[in-house]
């Protein structure tokens, strides 16, 4: 089989094959699952129009990219550690030099839930570009919304939620505060 033929889902019944036959070897699989990421990485910046990933872009294990209509541009030397993923319906851009943590999510759309009288899945979507700047730090478990734009040399802390955009050179951290209390035998 030559690579321009590879399809998705050869690619995971070789994710699979290699899961079931290097089962005890952690080494072997991680190595696997790597070249498993540069396949799919091949085929979506060669066969398709969708997704571009620029030179010494990294990612680690459940780095996922769900573009089925939109477009997601990834700049230079970014990194996307484990379980990042980026859910496109419009525009995903984002610049060199970023650093995105654990567990990043992106969401450039939402349902549209307006009209009770129908099921929410059958009403369809609004969508607006999400753009990041070069040089940024995601940390873990951020989720970023339609619409925002972060500029240059922005770090956002763990576990926000980012829904509108955020000027170039900003740290955005949760305010949310850590209680702690001494617990008192009664």
């Amino acid at each position: 089989m030559s690579i321009s033929c590879i399809t998705l889902k050869e690619c995971y019944r070789i994710s699979l094959f290699f899961r079931s036959e290097f089962c005890g070897r952690e080494c072997y699989l991680r190595r696997i699952n790597r070249y498993i990421s540069l396949i799919k990485s091949f085929y979506y910046n060669h066969f398709t129009n969708r997704v571009s990933i620029g030179s010494g872009t990294n990612w680690q294990r459940n780095f996922v990219i769900q573009c089925v209509t939109g477009k997601v541009k990834i700049g230079k030397k970014c990194f996307f550690n484990n379980g990042c993923s980026l859910n496109c319906k419009d525009e995903i851009i984002i610049g060199d030099h970023c650093l995105f943590g654990e567990n990043v999510k992106m969401y450039d759309h939402n349902h549209v839930y307006h009209d009770i009288s129908k099921p929410i899945a059958g009403q369809g979507f609004t969508t607006a570009p999400i753009r990041i700047g070069n040089n940024c730090w995601i940390g873990s478990n951020v989720t970023i919304l339609k619409g925002v734009e972060i500029g240059d040399n922005t770090i956002i802390g763990a576990n926000c939620l980012i829904y509108k955009s955020i000027p170039a050179s900003s740290i955005v951290t949760l305010s949310q505060e850590l209680t702690i209390r001494r617990r008192v035998d009664s």
